[in-house]
């Protein structure tokens, strides 16, 4: 029995050991400013929104429950809050979601609300691109403060 359980043991710190020596190093970090750190498959601005030194946001959205135009209009908001986050202005972003169902059908309801403090500042900007992203459906959306 004592045997046995060296034995049990022995094989289990083997397998720890081996485990643990096939762990790979960490990966790489890369720098945004480093061209191959952008995936191809991603315009430059996804990672670089800023132009000529104007403010500037990219707003990213999942397939919404609502379609397309819901879609469009959570990228927005989302562009927007990042570029009044840059602006000094104070944003508090809430999602609800709720599902009511019965055994015949279910509804599922989302609302958002952007709310900005603005002590004076107003949030001007404008839509420069859109881009889909066919992998995983998310809707990319870069806007620039005028």
């Amino acid at each position: 029995m004592a045997l046995f359980r060296v034995t049990v043991a022995g094989v289990i710190a083997g397998l720890i050991l081996v485990g643990c020596g096939t762990l790979s190093s960490a990966p790489a970090v890369h720098s945004v400013t480093e061209p191959s750190a952008v995936p191809s498959r991603f315009p430059a601005w996804v990672f670089e929104p800023a132009q000529e030194g104007k403010i500037a946001g990219v707003g990213i959205a999942k397939p919404h429950i609502n379609g397309k135009q819901a879609q469009r209009q959570l990228a927005i908001e989302r562009a927007l809050d990042e570029i009044a986050r840059q602006m000094g202005v104070q944003v508090t972003s809430i999602q609800k979601l709720s599902t009511v169902g019965t055994s015949s059908h279910a509804t599922t309801m989302m609302e958002s609300y952007s709310l900005q403090t603005t002590s004076g500042k107003v949030v001007t900007a404008s839509v420069k691109a859109w881009w889909h992203d066919d992998e995983n459906e998310e809707l990319y959306v870069w806007m620039v403060a005028q």
